[in-house]
Parts: C-alpha cells; sequence; structure tokens
C-alpha cells in the first residue's frame, strides 16, 4: 500500500511540473540558487560535482523536493543545513 501511494504522489508531482509553468518555474529558480550554495561550500568536489560527506550528485539532489523545517531548511536535503 505504502508502494502504491508513492507512486500515486511521484505522479502527481510530475503532472504539476509539466503542466504548472509557475511551479516549474519556481523548481528551477530554487535549484539554482541551491546548487550556487553547494559550489560554494568546503566540502563540494568539483571533478565529480559531488558532496563529500553525504556523497550526492549535487546537480540531482537540488532539483528534489524536500520537506522543510520552521526555519525554511531542507530536512534530509544539504547535510550542512545550508540549504
Amino acid at each position: 500500500m505504502r508502494i502504491l501511494k508513492l507512486i500515486i504522489i511521484g505522479y502527481y508531482k510530475w503532472l504539476k511540473y509539466h503542466f504548472n509553468k509557475k511551479y516549474r518555474d519556481s523548481i528551477k529558480e530554487e535549484a539554482k540558487r541551491r546548487i550556487k550554495i553547494c559550489e560554494e561550500c568546503e566540502f563540494f568536489w568539483k571533478p565529480a560535482r559531488n558532496c563529500m560527506i553525504c556523497g550526492c550528485f549535487c546537480d540531482i539532489k537540488v532539483k528534489s523536493d524536500f520537506k522543510l523545517d520552521k526555519n525554511k531548511k531542507s530536512m534530509n536535503g544539504c547535510p550542512e543545513k545550508k540549504w
């Protein structure tokens, strides 16, 4: 049942992204802001464009949708809580 819920949520987000230009533009702007923060971070490894703490590929991770805490920082996005 949980997998079905995740599939439905993913499909809904896909539809929202592709058919709602305002939402799509906001996602792209947020990704640009996040990647700029990553590129200025001391843990950003430029040759592979990934984070040396969590090992993620930053160009992909910045586009992901993360829940935000009360300070508007992603709860499981940046391991250093920079975005």
